[in-house]
């Protein structure tokens, strides 16, 4: 049964809304301002938060500020509840992360409905995640493929890379395949303006330089070492073997090489149609997602502006902007060359 918060400091609205969410089979807690609300939540973790917005002390907003400040508690779909019909409390209600809003008085049919959205929604994106996550354990960590994949490995060259070592070239011809064994390494494309656009960022664990494999005579993009790493050069011959000896193996290779394919048609219907500041937001979340696995106790990663640019597409000059704009609205800030993400939620909320 989910359970849902409601921080409301007007008594009847208050009680009102939870007996609605009761019959409808939800269990209820309520808090009569912020700071009661706030502490419920980190205490009992509910599965969607409804909060007014004014409220004496903590406001909504500044509940909504700390809960994305929590990362246990980020991901907690957020429903302001307002009296006030001005545009300006609804903009700078979703700006602030919000999932969504509800008109008060509203009535138990608009209130299940929202509800339900919030709730459906959540559930679908984490199920999908957790999707993801299978996937890509069974691709890369099946343990007949680890091992095959080891022998392989372990009878063939292991080489050190220097940040921006140069691994291949657009236009070499692909006599190995790559696994990544520590380390990131970059693929890029260069138009004939000399601009660089990424077309992926690699980690531990990920294989590479496969695209031109089975139809290709040379590489369609280069690869480029950002930081140190070391890289396991498999022989095309040797690699062909493995998979055409390992049926199971082979349907899964060509299943991630279908998903990286998938993906780059994603990438480019969202040059075509999005903006500036969505393909920035989408940029550094990129980014994030190819450092979330190292350790990390805070959200900081090491990127320059003209990677930045060479990821979203976009000038150097748009990325800066754009950089400061969200600098500005408290999202991130700069740090030694590197970008520290300070609201994760927002920056997501700008992406989709």
């Amino acid at each position: 049964m989910d359970t849902i918060l409601i921080i409301e400091d007007n008594k009847t609205m208050r009680d009102s809304t939870a007996e609605l969410l009761s019959l409808a089979g939800y269990n209820t807690m309520k808090a009569s301002n912020g700071k009661e609300g706030l502490e419920i939540a980190k205490k009992e973790h509910p599965n969607l938060i409804l909060c007014d917005i004014m409220m004496p002390g903590l406001d909504g907003y500044g509940v909504l500020k700390a809960i994305e400040n929590q990362p246990d508690l980020g991901a907690i779909p957020f429903v302001f509840l307002t009296a006030k019909s001005e545009k300006g409390y609804f903009r700078k209600a979703m700006d602030q992360g919000a999932d969504d809003y509800l008109m008060k008085p509203f009535e138990g049919e608009e209130l299940l409905k929202v509800v339900g959205s919030r709730l459906r929604k959540n559930e679908m994106v984490r199920k999908n995640s957790q999707k993801s996550v299978e996937r890509l354990n069974e691709i890369i960590n099946d343990e007949n493929i680890d091992k095959n994949i080891n022998i392989l490995t372990d009878r063939k060259t292991i080489k050190k890379y220097e940040k921006k070592g140069r691994i291949f070239l657009q236009s070499d011809t692909p006599n190995f395949i790559y696994l990544l064994m520590s380390g990131k390494v970059k693929t890029y494309k260069i138009n004939d303006l000399g601009k660089e656009f990424i077309t992926e960022i690699y980690k531990a664990g990920d294989f590479f330089g496969y695209s031109c494999f089975f139809d290709q005579d040379k590489h369609q993009e280069s690869a480029i070492a950002i930081e140190d790493s070391e890289v396991a050069l498999i022989p095309r011959e040797d690699f062909y073997q493995f998979l055409f000896s390992n049926t199971e193996e082979s349907l899964k290779f060509i299943r991630l090489m279908s998903e990286k394919l998938f993906d780059a048609e994603d990438k480019l219907l969202k040059m075509a149609y999005d903006s500036a500041r969505k393909r920035v937001a989408e940029a550094l979340l990129f980014i994030m997602s190819k450092y979330e696995n190292d350790g990390k106790k805070d959200m900081f990663i090491n990127v320059t502006r003209e990677n930045l640019s060479a990821i979203a597409g976009i000038s150097p000059e748009s990325v800066s902007r754009n950089v400061s704009d969200f600098k500005e609205e408290g999202l991130i800030e700069t740090d030694n060359g590197g970008i520290r993400i300070l609201n994760l939620k927002k920056l997501e909320n700008i992406k989709n």
